[in-house]
């Protein structure tokens, strides 16, 4: 839960139209933890304060999952 609420603090404290990106490995979650965030992260982006998308521009990491998520 303590993931969740820093991910949260963390998006709420970005300026409108700022971006940032959240990675499984930056949060030293597995995978299939980092997929429970994702679906978390997309549940709460449906309120419309931020979008979330696949993170392509992120720096290439084995194993690593990012998203890119836009503050609104």
């Amino acid at each position: 839960m303590d993931i969740l609420n820093r991910i949260t603090r963390k998006i709420a404290a970005l300026p409108a139209g700022e971006e940032c990106i959240i990675s499984a490995q930056d949060l030293w979650l597995s995978r299939a933890d980092f997929q429970s965030v994702s679906v978390f992260l997309s549940r709460e982006s449906e309120k419309g304060s931020f979008s979330i998308a696949a993170a392509e521009d992120a720096p290439a990491r084995i194993g690593s999952a990012s998203l890119l998520v836009t503050k609104h």
